[in-house]
């Protein structure tokens, strides 16, 4: 697996390199955001990890860069910013996951991981009242219109309509779509939900996401 480390501090990024080879992963290193921008445009990444403050721009014109261009590699934004908002914001943008520093290597390596783990799908569409859910080729019809969805926002999308109509909670949608075996103390769920539900609503299914109080969400198309 090769990945992108967006790291402009020398000894954190040759600190970072070094365990992520130790633990089998190929690592492109990136000092700017001009560097960065160069290494995606040239190389398709399994995994892409982004510092946010860095010479020549920011970590999260990488990340419009790729969503710009159709890609959803997996993103993971690690950061000293620990602002709820300034959390709220990167995931807004289409990062998968947010990491704040200082943190622990282990607790990095085990959110990758989780970012790369996909659980196996059943392959035969879900047709809901007013949606078409295509797994083989990933794609979302809402009353006859394309949605265009992240990946993200397709496993979400995914897992909810596997329950038929029940609801499901956070920490399963956590399981399921992040792969995470702990709590990431982050709000992750709601403000892809969130994002996820906009979509659906501007293409005619304004009721298809229910929340569900105390417990999660359910889908109701």
């Amino acid at each position: 697996m090769h990945i992108l480390l967006l790291e402009d501090d020398p000894p954190t990024a040759e600190a970072l390199r070094a365990g992520f080879t130790r633990s089998g992963f190929e690592v492109t290193t990136a000092a700017s955001a001009g560097d960065a921008l160069a290494a995606v445009a040239r190389t398709r990444f399994g995994a892409v990890i982004l510092d946010v403050m860095v010479p020549g721009g920011s970590g999260y014109d990488v990340l419009a860069d790729l969503r710009a261009r159709g890609d959803d590699v997996p993103v993971l934004i690690l950061t000293a910013r620990d602002r709820v908002p300034e959390r709220v914001d990167g995931l807004e943008r289409g990062a998968d996951d947010y990491l704040v520093k200082p943190f622990a290597f282990a607790e990095l390596m085990a959110r990758l991981r989780a970012l790369l783990r996909r659980p196996a799908r059943r392959v035969e569409p879900f047709r809901l009242d007013g949606l078409d859910i295509d797994l083989l080729h990933r794609r979302v019809l809402a009353h006859g219109r394309h949605v265009d969805l992240t990946r993200v926002e397709f496993d979400i999308l995914l897992a909810l309509a596997e329950a038929r109509g029940d609801a499901v909670t956070r920490r399963d949608l956590l399981a399921t779509v992040w792969g995470y075996r702990f709590e990431p103390g982050t709000n992750v769920v709601d403000v892809h939900v969130a994002r996820l539900r906009r979509k659906l609503e501007s293409a005619g299914a304004a009721s298809a996401i229910r929340t569900v109080r105390g417990i999660g969400y359910a889908l109701d198309a």
